[in-house]
């Protein structure tokens, strides 16, 4: 009988201790996950491990664009947006006359543009927003030369802004402008930037509060506001309680800066909610596509994000034409697509993506072709040693360093691989800040994305001449390369004064596509499809096409949550 109670006894402590492992493994944090996002009100976003230092209008990375989403608001297009405007009822457009364009008095053409703003726009600290903070974000934006503040080029061509109506905001540009083209630079609180500014606008953005004093709460104009940083790890919103949009039932919002794998383990962890792009790679998306389908969504969009690579012209052999092209046709960018990212970006066929409405093929093309790269390097004057790596007539090898950011290593080693194979000597190296390595130009290539439209003047100040960083633009310009091409200018310049439909946008991009694809400053690989994983837990999550998810983030709710 001792034995058999011995034996009943034991059962039950292990029933116990299964049913508390049960409770206290996944099953439990769920449950916490799941309180934390009802009663605490607060959601936990993991970005990338780049963490977001700057100015509200000085957006380069996608992490700056997410937490300038998330903080402020724009009239007219946001970066990277095919369309928006998140202080506007409404975008301008013909059809219902808020758009226009008339011959002024001096004969020029000129576009007329009516913004119906939101009504109550208040700054994170109640202050209503008035035609001076708007006047003053664009004096800002003109202090700095071109492409600093505005990599759209638009703000030079805005001739004059006024009020009209009590919530209508008149903006007159020089010009034929789309509706998809209009942009005002970033309303900036002038009562608290202004002194700032006029103390020395030379050093202004060094001094800016954008940059001293993020958590104040009066430099916001978007559903959140900044309540507290933790660099480089952590960043935690507040929500504006005078956002005039729809109010988000998230108080808080954690975005947290780090590696992929600790995002992943945190997801499965149930103390992360939300894994935005590039803060894991392609492969982790799909385990969680196939996989995991009961805990969590993945949503894949197509994206006008570029990857490519930047070569600096100040190195001999990459000013070389023939050298960019044989390094180009030592890639197998079909294999490196399917094996870097499982087949779910798209081979770049060349520097616009083939959805967006000003593509249309009709320039040169290229495939992988090592038996055609390595004949281009011989009549470079590159010629194969006995150990294979490639030297010139005086004895030089054929070496560069590539530089690229953490997370993108696979990529560098498969590039690296590649032009190894060619007899080129490569060097890789991880930059922890790539956009000073760009503006400094203290690189050989790089290994980058981008982010644009096809019809706004965003793509172009890559390539303009007048944008190669230099001390008189601050070393802010975008033409990183330091390419000069007339033809290429001229090519620009008819895009600018294109129409506005889908054949004049065509006819317009055409030759700016021949040129870059003939001529290769750089090289454009494939452009990523976007995914985003959720929480089964959330509902109303969404992933606007060409845009970042927090743009939904208003309507996210816990799927227990009360109906608002």
């Amino acid at each position: 009988m001792t034995g058999r109670r011995a034996i009943l006894l034991l059962g039950r402590l292990l029933s116990v201790l299964l049913l508390f492992l049960a409770w206290s493994g996944p099953g439990m944090a769920e449950d916490d996950q799941s309180r934390r996002l009802l009663e605490e009100k607060r959601v936990v976003m993991a970005v990338d491990n780049i963490y977001p230092f700057t100015h509200s209008s000085l957006i380069y990375t996608q992490q700056q664009a997410t937490l300038f989403r998330l903080t402020q608001g724009v009239i007219g297009r946001m970066h990277g947006e095919l369309i928006a405007c998140s202080l506007c009822t409404q975008v301008p457009n013909a059809l219902d006359g808020s758009l226009t364009t008339f011959q002024d008095e001096k004969g020029r053409l000129v576009t007329r543009a009516l913004f119906p703003l939101l009504p109550n726009l208040r700054w994170g600290d109640g202050t209503p927003l008035d035609i001076g903070d708007i006047e003053f974000g664009l004096k800002v934006a003109r202090r700095f030369p071109p492409q600093v503040l505005d990599t759209t080029g638009i703000t030079s061509r805005i001739l004059s802004m006024r009020m009209v109506e009590e919530r209508r905001l008149e903006v007159l540009y020089d010009g034929v402008l789309c509706k998809e083209q209009l942009f005002v630079p970033p309303p900036l609180p002038r009562r608290l930037e202004e002194p700032l500014f006029d103390a020395d606008p030379a050093t202004y953005l060094d001094r800016s509060l954008y940059f001293r004093e993020r958590n104040n709460p009066g430099l916001y104009l978007g559903p959140y506001i900044i309540e507290s940083e933790t660099a480089p790890k952590q960043i935690r919103l507040r929500r504006n309680r005078f956002f005039a949009g729809p109010a988000p039932y998230f108080d808080h919002v954690d975005l947290l800066f780090g590696s992929g794998a600790d995002a992943e383990q945190g997801l499965l962890e149930g103390t992360i909610d939300v894994l935005l792009p590039k803060s894991v790679r392609e492969e982790a998306l799909i385990r969680f596509t196939k996989e995991r389908r009961d805990r969590f969504k993945v949503i894949w969009s197509p994206s006008s994000t570029l990857t490519w690579l930047t070569p600096n012209f100040n190195h001999p052999a990459l000013a070389d034409r023939p050298v960019r092209e044989a390094l180009y046709l030592a890639l197998d960018r079909d294999a490196m697509v399917q094996n870097l990212t499982l087949g779910t970006s798209l081979v770049a066929p060349g520097y616009l993506h083939p959805g967006l409405p000003a593509y249309t093929a009709g320039f040169p093309r290229y495939g992988y072709d090592p038996a055609r790269a390595g004949a281009l390097l011989d009549q470079a004057g590159w010629h194969r040693d006995k150990m294979g790596l490639r030297r010139n007539s005086a004895g030089q090898p054929l070496q560069m360093t590539l530089s690229y950011r953490a997370g993108d290593r696979s990529v560098g080693q498969a590039l690296a691989n590649a032009w190894r194979a060619i007899g080129m000597e490569i060097t890789l190296k991880e930059e922890t800040d790539i956009i000073g390595v760009f503006r400094s130009r203290s690189f050989d290539m790089v290994l980058s994305s981008v982010t644009y439209v096809a019809n706004s003047p965003s793509m172009p100040q890559y390539f303009v001449s007048n944008a190669v960083p230099n001390e008189k633009n601050g070393m802010r310009g975008l033409n990183f390369t330091g390419y000069r091409s007339a033809s290429l200018d001229r090519s620009l310049e008819r895009i600018d004064k294109a129409g506005c439909t889908r054949d004049d946008l065509r006819v317009a991009w055409l030759g700016f596509q021949q040129e870059l694809m003939a001529d290769l400053p750089r090289m454009p690989l494939w452009f990523n499809s976007l995914g985003t994983v959720f929480t089964s837990r959330l509902d109303g999550v969404g992933n606007p096409p060409f845009g970042d998810p927090v743009l939904t983030i208003t309507r996210w709710r816990p799927k227990t949550a009360p109906s608002p």
